[in-house]
């Protein structure tokens, strides 16, 4: 037992022995000179220290290295890439004798790092390494962007901390500066040809973010081979997780992406951008995708986006050309629109005797270059759309745009109880812009359609509404005068609200029969009245802004009407002629036309903020109608016309 206890003690003297005389033994300038070498070897930058070197034994093998710096590529904005304050290297005893780099823990107190890219696209953190001899160069010709990393040469650093300092990103083409700062990271790096594992947290605008990231081999990524990450951030604002492959140091990326958060207003202020949003809109949101980057070509595959009840879905690519290109395939689903509208004003009515003010054509040349600045092949689908009261069925729309040339196709349009189709064409890349449109809606119900549109409640119906036109100037006003085509209209079984022109056909009965006692025109316009039609249809022909037309019509059993002239658009005029002919026959529609029904010319006449409505009664209706019941048909049918247009 003593003869144990002996040699143990010897054992532990020995050790003691060995320790103390490795101390004296072991330069820290020398272990230095090691590590700096090591690292001017696998980066080609030198690494030196301006501050105090120190080296302890207890508890574990440590140099401590003060003011650090890591040399900055040449040419860069500042000499250096990286300075620290402070490092600290934990070393393996045996490390020391073996001669291998090995090192258990590897501190860094206040980094400031810098990166930067500079005007030519180079960036500073792409290093070219020294490790490899001349004939080795020879033996393995490599192309001048690639970085082979030495069989024998590896880098044990267990687990890598950094406590404080900050990293600052300098983008020398856009002019961009971020500062990335509260740097308190963890990594851990066995060796090169194992995972690294990256955790901690950093601060960016003021905001944490929580990170924990790994890569398959930092060898991989080092000799510019495909190598697996995975990278989680996490914020009290947004969610990311990433899982894929990167391929030539980031040149080719792929794999799975997803984005969330609770609220994109928030997450918006957070990078200064202003939105305002009611309470319910632009709240929770979501995005995921299988994504591929690749030869400048962003592909976005299996595209689900989520904003609050919202639900996109489909693919995305992106290509990196001059011009942009975009080619998108979505389907939006039910798209209610309303949340994100802001709420109408609420004008006050402008009393009665307010003055309309004139219609003035804006002269601002218009800019459509920026047409010219993307190619676009996109197809947009949705189930449902919803704007304020505007209710759309199942809807499908092209849109293709290649060098300032816009095409626009609604393929398929499902409203109003209605469907119809139609294209847009811009051409922008020459002066004057020239645009064409086509647009063919059939079966439509008139009454939603345009109480939806333009708040007009008036006309009830179903029928078809067709326009072809087309124009060309650098702005409203040039469009206006160079507006030509034709816009046609054929509405049936339906009606006209606020008259009653059957109750005015029996009144100009008896006016024929001479019975002046039963004429009654003192009705007053009401809502409750209505003219019911069986045809109410029009051709316009626009010639320069100037819409014609020698044919509209409505037709009912006691009534007929037909109208001729035109609508000056440049100059905001109308001047229509409209002929009101009651049918003399109690066939109604049946009867034939002739001339034996009363006829009342009505004019609508003058600007568009002055329109004036007048019976023009000449001397045809003079043969047919007394001298002493002319004004009081005058003044009456002037009332109801203006209410019946108002």
């Amino acid at each position: 037992m003593k003869i144990f206890l002996k040699s143990v003690a010897i054992i532990i003297f020995i050790i003691v022995l060995l320790i103390v005389v490795a101390t004296q033994l072991i330069s820290t300038e020398d272990i230095f000179n090691q590590v700096s070498t090591k690292v001017e070897q696998s980066t080609g930058r030198t690494l030196t220290v301006n501050g105090e070197q120190s080296l302890s034994v207890f508890p574990s093998l440590s140099l401590a290295l003060n003011d650090v710096h890591f040399s900055n590529v040449e040419g860069g904005s500042k000499p250096d890439m990286a300075s620290i304050s402070e490092l600290l290297i934990h070393i393996p005893w045996f490390s020391v004798f073996s001669g291998e780099l090995a090192i258990e823990k590897f501190i860094l107190n206040n980094p400031n790092i810098l990166l930067e890219k500079n005007i030519d696209g180079t960036v500073n953190w792409q290093f070219s390494p020294l490790a490899g001899t001349e004939k080795t160069t020879e033996k393995s010709p490599t192309n001048d962007d690639k970085i082979t990393l030495p069989e024998a040469f590896d880098i044990s650093l267990g687990q890598v901390e950094i406590n404080g300092g900050k990293l600052t990103f300098i983008n020398h083409q856009s002019k961009e500066t971020k500062v990335i700062d509260q740097l308190n990271l963890a990594v851990k790096l066995p060796s090169l040809r194992q995972p690294l594992n990256l955790s901690g947290s950093v601060r960016y605008m003021a905001q944490v973010l929580e990170i924990k990231s790994s890569i398959t081999t930092p060898a991989k990524a080092i000799n510019n081979q495909p190598f697996s990450v995975e990278l989680d951030l996490t914020s009290a604002l947004v969610k990311l997780n990433y899982q894929g492959k990167v391929v030539q140091q980031g040149k080719e990326l792929s794999g799975e992406l997803s984005v969330s958060g609770d609220s994109v207003k928030q997450l918006l202020d957070w990078q200064n951008i202003a939105l305002v949003a009611k309470d319910e809109a632009f709240n929770k949101f979501s995005f995921s995708t299988n994504m591929r980057f690749a030869n400048d070509k962003l592909n976005l595959d299996q595209l689900t986006v989520n904003l609050d009840a919202l639900k996109f879905k489909g693919s995305t690519a992106i290509t990196l050309s001059t011009p942009l290109k975009i080619t998108s395939n979505i389907d939006l689903g039910i798209l209610d629109l309303n949340p994100y509208l802001p709420e109408p004003s609420l004008e006050e009515t402008p009393p009665d005797d307010t003055a309309s003010q004139p219609i003035i054509w804006d002269d601002t040349a218009l800019d459509l270059s920026a047409l010219a600045s993307l190619n676009a092949d996109i197809l947009i689908k949705s189930t449902q759309l919803l704007v304020r009261d505007i209710k759309l069925g199942k809807n499908e729309i092209a849109v293709a745009l290649n060098k300032g040339i816009a095409d626009v196709q609604l393929k398929s349009f499902q409203g109003y109880e209605g469907s119809g189709s139609g294209a847009i064409k811009v051409n922008a890349n020459k002066k004057p812009y020239q645009i064409t449109t086509k647009f063919d809606l059939a079966n439509i119900n008139a009454e939603p359609l345009l109480n939806d549109a333009v708040g007009f409640d008036k006309l009830l119906g179903k029928g078809q509404l067709t326009w072809d036109l087309s124009t060309k100037g650098i702005s409203q006003r040039d469009f206006i005068k160079q507006l030509n085509g034709h816009i046609d209209i054929n509405f049936i079984d339906g009606a006209v609200k606020g008259v009653n022109l059957a109750a005015i056909a029996k009144s100009a009965s008896s006016i024929m029969q001479g019975n002046l006692s039963a004429v009654s025109l003192d009705s007053d316009f009401s809502n409750a009245d209505k003219t019911d039609f069986a045809a109410l249809t029009g051709k316009f022909k626009l010639n320069n802004g100037v819409a014609n037309t020698d044919n509209l019509s409505l037709n009912n059993p006691f009534i007929r009407i037909s109208g001729t002239g035109d609508i000056n658009l440049p100059e905001t005029k109308v001047n229509l002629q409209i002929k009101s002919k009651i049918v003399a026959s109690t066939q109604g529609q049946a009867a034939e036309i002739s001339d034996s029904g009363v006829v009342i010319p009505i004019k609508i006449t003058g600007p568009f903020h002055n329109i004036k409505i007048r019976p023009d009664v000449s001397s045809g209706t003079k043969d047919k109608v007394k001298d002493k019941v002319k004004d009081k048909v005058k003044d009456k049918l002037k009332d109801k016309l203006k209410g019946l247009l108002g």
